[in-house]
């Protein structure tokens, strides 16, 4: 049955989905103070321009966009910046515009109008919670400061990195500055939210920290004495309880997490323009049932992660075909360098074949290890661990259940994140992140189109993978049988024939003892060299993994038949989302240690 659409959408306008370039951006979160002293602004506007384009230089083939909840002073210093650089931004409202009005001076007030009226700004108010919706807005009270806080929380969530012009000063203030960037490093939370203490340690650029950053532009407020050489910039990490590490430059983490994106971007452009007409990439929106309404609120996110998995997918596709070439090569390679031994053993003993031998083992290893350089395989992991976590994100917000998974921190959990070349794919999913949704289900058939475009759809799909791969395995377990069977056959005509075999002349004066070893080597040769095959390939390592992702939604859907509370059936389909993601995450981090060193910095 077709999902029936929000009565009363919230969404002003929709929040850009960057579906025409597929582009994965880079955002930037805004916290600041509202009081800015007016003799400071101008130093701050160049400060934080210098910076964006810093961040914009590492980025030449991606998009830096900026996140921003459009607060009088720092929020509109930085936009305003933004948009005067081409930088696009993202602006989350707290409140109808007519109420948010109240927080704001007529100057402040006609430049936050002006803004959202330009083209590179896309806005959207926040949906409310269920209470806020029965009680109405207020204009002041605790209950106003509740819908600043969802503002800072969807910073937290939806940003990279977020860009403070805070004066330093500890403060209790809920979703103030101080709270917003103590909560996005993790250093404050719930449970410590009364403790004011703030400590700060300066540590190296080069010091291991979370990816979690915080460009901090020391500023003044309006009521403090103007300070002519304030402190300089710096970043920000988190260490522990209100406790913050400063470093002086960008630190070596992001900066490899940027260009990471950026090549990511690169190379997807690469694959479509290498295309005269490009084949339309996987989607997820096209599985839905064609009468299904989407909530109009939700179809620009829901658009966004359908264009972010189809770039994955397609590129994780596109870099497994070419290195299971490159296995084949090596295979190749290994088979024809056992067969020329073989020949040169019993057939050639020529100093011309050694040099021919020679020849392939030289040009061989170097192509192999030239294209070796270019980690297709690598590349395949990432993007299909990308793939398969956009996929399970979009699903759950289909069924309004995203907000009950954190795939960030399964990623972390997993340790997949702190291998070489993968912390940038926790960029690429905050860039699909999207406010979240306080409306549940209508029903328990809009959660059965989730059922059966996810659940039932997956599970087929393993079915049939199980399948293929149980016959593949039978076919091989075979064909090793009969090499080795070959092999044991050929040693017992030589001991039954005895001497001879070096004696009895075949074709061209060749002995039998020197025909039957060729074959048994020749087999030999053919077993290692599908060994290897095998190995590379880890065949049997997939259907490991299809097997244990078959049974986990199984057990979903064997739940969901038996489950009829709407709140309890979310709670299994975010069970299986994170089931799912950890059994990707074990075979990548599994397939990854197999090609390469174990994990470092990344």
């Amino acid at each position: 049955m077709p999902r029936r659409s929000s009565p009363t959408p919230t969404a002003v306008r929709p929040l850009s989905a960057n579906n025409s370039n597929n582009v994965s951006p880079f955002v930037v979160g805004i916290s600041g103070h509202r009081d800015l002293h007016p003799e400071a602004q101008p130093q701050l506007h160049a400060t934080v321009g210098a910076f964006l384009r810093q961040l914009a230089t590492l980025l030449p083939d991606s998009e830096l966009r900026v996140m921003a909840g459009m607060a009088a002073g720092a929020d509109l210093l930085v936009v305003q910046t933004a948009v005067e650089l081409g930088f696009a931004v993202d602006a989350l409202l707290p409140m109808p515009l007519e109420q948010f009005a109240l927080d704001f001076d007529t100057r402040s007030f006609a430049l936050l109008k002006s803004l959202m009226a330009h083209p590179l700004v896309r806005y959207r108010q926040l949906t409310l919670s269920a209470a806020d919706r029965e009680l109405g807005i207020p204009v002041g009270g605790a209950r106003r400061d509740a819908l600043y806080t969802r503002v800072s929380q969807s910073l937290i969530r939806g940003s990279s990195l977020l860009i403070a012009l805070w004066d330093g000063q500890p403060s209790l203030l809920p979703a103030g500055t101080a709270d917003t960037v103590m909560r996005f490093l993790g250093v404050r939370t719930d449970r410590n939210a009364d403790d004011e203490r703030l400590q700060f340690s300066d540590v190296a650029a080069d010091q291991d920290t979370s990816a979690r950053l915080v460009y901090w532009i020391p500023t003044v407020r309006a009521r403090a004495a103007f300070a002519t050489h304030p402190s300089s910039p710096c970043f920000l990490a988190g260490l522990g309880d209100n406790a913050l590490l400063r470093l002086p430059s960008m630190p070596r983490r992001l900066d490899v997490h940027l260009r990471s994106l950026n090549i990511y971007n690169r190379e997807y452009q690469r694959f479509q323009s290498s295309w005269r007409t490009p084949p339309p990439p996987d989607s997820l929106m096209r599985s839905l049932p064609a009468g299904l309404a989407v909530d109009p609120n939700d179809r620009p996110v829901l658009e966004r992660i359908d264009a972010q998995y189809g770039k994955a997918d397609a590129l994780a596709l596109h870099f497994q075909r070419r290195s299971d070439r490159l296995f084949a090569f090596l295979n190749l390679v290994a088979f024809a360098m056992g067969l020329a031994y073989l020949v040169y053993e019993k057939f050639m003993n020529t100093r011309l074949l050694l040099s021919v031998y020679l020849l392939i083992l030289m040009s061989s290893a170097a192509v192999y290890y030239r294209l070796h350089e270019q980690h297709w395989f690598a590349k395949h992991l990432m993007c299909r661990a990308l793939a398969e976590t956009l996929r399970v994100k979009f699903y759950l917000r289909l069924a309004r259940g995203d907000q009950m998974v954190d795939a960030e921190e399964v990623l972390s959990l997993s340790g997949i994140n702190s291998f070489h070349g993968f912390g940038w794919i926790g960029h690429v999913l905050i860039g699909v992140e999207a406010p979240p949704i306080y409306l549940q289900p209508e029903s328990g058939e809009d959660l059965q189109v989730v059922d059966d475009a996810w659940i039932e759809n997956q599970r087929r799909y393993f079915v049939r993978k199980v399948a293929q791969l149980h016959r593949s395995a039978v076919r091989t377990k075979w064909l090793k049988r009969i090499l080795f069977g070959v092999i044991i056959a050929v040693v017992f005509i030589l001991l039954a024939v005895g001497g001879e075999a070096g004696e009895r002349r075949l074709l061209a004066g060749l002995t039998l003892e020197n025909a039957l070893t060729f074959v048994m080597g020749l087999m030999a040769v053919t077993l290692a060299s599908w060994e290897l095959h095998q190995n590379k390939m880890a065949s049997r390592e997939l259907l490991w993994q299809y097997r244990n992702q078959l049974k986990h939604f199984s057990r979903a859907r064997a739940q969901l038949a038996r489950t009829v509370a709407l709140g309890r059936r979310l709670e299994i389909l975010a069970e299986l989302g994170k089931d799912s993601l950890m059994e990707s995450y074990l075979w990548t981090i599994h397939r990854f240690h197999r090609e390469h060193e174990p994990p470092g910095r990344a």
